[in-house]
């Protein structure tokens, strides 16, 4: 469904002493809740053209994760083991379980660890174009550098004095987006601080995830994706310069008990949930229809 007379609500829970924030998109309330997970520095707005497409299936809620959107900053850093743990315990503080996942990106590193040791929690565990360990090719390595300048090769400035200015700046390094989004980029990523500029909603603490804390953690990952205990699909974009096709092919084939199965979408490079949705809603669709 394209169009949805639904309007998600603003909703907070306590986990593991930090306060999360996420959107409920109701939806049918008898069946399955869906778990939607975004990419590192996002928030749970990132999902609205996806999210509406599964209110006739599923209770679907959008997760601000821990650092990010409107969920509170960590004292005690962003581990993907507490990423994952702030899962497990949002379902259980909500009771929204058995559910679905859906992770984009730095979700899909959640959700290696939320299948490995909250599997017993999920149903379906979609892992959206992300691995354990970056895309070894030179395009590969180029887009991790360019991850790691925060995504442009201009560092981005630590505020701006008006959502104009912001804009600017936006539309200056990405041609592609629409005015409409890269409004809804700027109301969603920023916040204005005691000063009356708007500066990042996400912890600057997050973006070491960018860089050789995430390496760090690729062997404690590989372990997580051996140890998964719920069906599983690893959603690779075709052109994707973040997940290499050898690394998503090992993923899908290790998991345990022939659980993990394969999907390339065609034509897609890294944002497998929001480039092309109509192919992403029909591959995640036939999956949780398994």
């Amino acid at each position: 469904m394209a169009e949805t007379p639904f309007i998600p609500e603003d909703k907070f829970v306590t986990v593991n002493g930090l306060r999360i924030h996420y959107l409920d998109w109701g939806g049918d309330r008898t069946k399955k809740p869906l778990y939607l997970l975004h990419g590192i520095g996002g928030h749970a707005r990132s999902f609205d053209g996806f999210a509406p497409h599964f209110l006739e299936t599923h209770h679907v809620v959008a997760i601000d994760e821990r650092g990010c959107g409107d969920s509170e900053w960590s004292k005690n850093g962003y581990s993907v083991q507490s990423y994952s743990d702030d899962v497990g315990e949002f379902a259980i503080q909500t009771g929204l379980y058995p559910f679905d996942y859906v992770g984009a990106s730095q979700g899909s590193r959640i959700g290696m660890a939320v299948g490995a040791y909250w599997g017993q929690l999920v149903d379906h565990l979609v892992l959206g174009d992300y691995g354990p360990m970056p895309d070894p090719s030179p395009a590969g390595r180029a887009t991790a550098q360019s991850r790691l300048a925060g995504g442009t090769r201009t560092e981005r400035p630590r505020g701006f004095f008006s959502p104009q200015q912001a804009f600017d700046w936006h539309r200056q390094h990405d041609e592609v987006t629409s005015d409409e989004d890269l409004w809804k980029t700027v109301k969603n990523l920023y916040r204005t601080n005691w000063d009356g500029i708007l500066v990042q909603k996400t912890d600057p603490e997050v973006y070491w995830l960018n860089g050789r804390t995430a390496l760090k953690e690729g062997p404690y990952l590989w372990d997580c994706v051996a140890k998964i205990s719920c069906k599983t699909m690893v959603l690779n974009g075709e052109i994707s310069t973040v997940l290499d096709r050898p690394q998503a092919e090992k993923m899908a084939a290790i998991i345990p008990n022939r659980k993990g199965v394969l999907k390339v979408l065609p034509g897609v490079g890294h944002g497998v949930t929001s480039e092309n949705i109509p192919l992403a809603v029909e591959a995640v669709s036939a999956f949780f229809a398994s």
